[in-house]
């Protein structure tokens, strides 16, 4: 048939056809969710996602085979469903982007839509069900009677299956526990659902170090509160001393400054110790070289701020210092008796026993002096099932290059 006189939904089908299908299955789900106020988040874990998904699997490959001339069965394994499935699938990511996901008990159109949980969505469900079923019937149509040039095709596709699958099936089994580790005591249980949960091992916290970027000078406007923003408003302390802004005919310069210091009668003094706070010596000269100097500093759990006024509208502030780094040392004992030791740092966790164990905040009151931190324990039993994923998709790519074979794809 002429492409040109074809009309809409004359065989054979193609993107057109194939977009109207599939964007009316998502529009079907964000339904759902709309009129369920976007309660339709369904997690299940094993083993009910493995009976799931081999009857999944069982009940495709039997209608594959009953059904497989029928033009349904040939549209569902087709080359155009596929573009315009992965096309919504880099619509649904994008729009994960651009919105906050997490779980609000606000109602709004964006929540009950379930935009804000966009990959535990009906929408998405939808759409990774369809991926699944086109992706089955293309690997069936391939692998029956498969030669040495079909490899390739069967080994992207799969890898593309499992990846799939691990992602959607395997999220279910998924287990976090969020814990604090202080030096005072051990920990060996957390609360799961109300209830004490036992862990495989248990943790004491021996050193937390905290890196921070040099504190910052900032101007506060009196009347709302606020630090102004702009580098020319931004006294940095981690240059030489000498160094000067000019604000409202004042040049401000900083004449000392003391990553750790603490205040002994009118002056602050390094001192390296508990509660000890970063401060400046810093000195305001008007337009008529009147010159004034004082302290100031931006305190700490044990010390208060303190404020160096430019004038009455403006007031001189050291800002407090922000996190560069930080780790810890925990110990971790073992059931067995048995006791290592491990550091762990921001985005650089340690892997114990299958666990992947992070960082992730410590007393923000004592900073660098924190005596407890929080960390949190993530085990993913499908990551492996992931990484195989990637791997058939590599290997799938690299053996169409070099057999170079070009696949009819036509639903005729």
């Amino acid at each position: 048939m002429n492409n040109k006189n074809k009309k809409i939904w004359d065989k054979p089908w193609g993107i057109t056809e194939s977009c109207i299908i599939v964007t009316a299955f998502i529009i079907s789900g964000f339904m759902i969710d709309f009129f369920s106020d976007g309660n339709t988040v369904v997690k299940v874990s094993y083993p009910l996602n493995i009976i799931i998904l081999c009857s999944f699997f069982f009940i495709l490959t039997i209608i594959y085979f009953i059904l497989k001339k029928s033009y349904t069965v040939k549209w569902l394994q087709s080359v155009s469903l596929s573009v315009v499935s992965v096309a919504w699938l880099l619509i649904l990511v994008l729009l994960a982007g651009i919105f906050n996901q997490e779980v609000s008990s606000k109602k709004n159109l964006i929540t009950n839509l379930n935009i804000n949980n966009i990959f535990q969505s009906s929408a998405f469900i939808i759409l990774q069900i369809i991926l699944l079923i086109n992706l089955w019937f293309a690997i069936l149509k391939r692998f029956i009677g498969a030669s040495l040039r079909d490899i390739g095709f069967i080994l992207n596709h799969f890898g593309i299956l499992i990846l799939i699958i691990s992602l959607s099936f395997g999220s279910g089994d998924i287990i976090k526990y969020t814990l604090k580790v202080s030096k005072t005591n051990y920990t060996w249980k957390t609360s799961e659902k109300k209830s004490n949960k036992e862990l495989p091992f248990a943790f004491e916290l021996l050193n937390f170090k905290l890196d921070n970027f040099p504190a910052k000078i900032g101007i506060i406007d009196n009347a709302t509160d606020e630090v102004l923003t702009g580098n020319d408003k931004i006294l940095q302390t981690d240059t030489d001393t000498d160094t000067v802004i000019r604000f409202e005919k004042n040049k401000i310069k900083l004449l000392k400054y003391y990553k750790n210091a603490v205040k002994f009668g009118e002056k602050f003094h390094p001192v390296n110790e508990q509660g000890s706070c970063p401060a400046a010596y810093v000195e305001i000269e008007d337009k008529k070289g009147n010159k004034r100097e004082a302290w100031i500093s931006c305190g700490s759990y044990l010390y208060p701020s303190i404020f160096f006024p430019v004038d009455s509208f403006y007031t001189l502030a050291l800002l407090e210092p922000e996190p560069k780094k930080y780790e810890s040392e925990i110990a971790v004992y073992f059931k067995d008796g048995s006791v290592n030791e491990y550091k762990i740092q921001v985005n650089n966790p340690a892997n114990i026993e299958g666990w992947d164990i992070y960082l992730t905040d410590y007393d923000q009151k004592t900073g660098e002096w924190s005596d407890y931190v929080i960390i949190e324990m993530v085990k993913d039993p499908w990551l492996k099932a992931v990484y195989l994923g990637i791997i058939l998709m590599a290997a799938g790519a690299v053996t169409l290059i070099f057999t170079g074979k070009k696949y009819d794809n036509s639903l005729a």
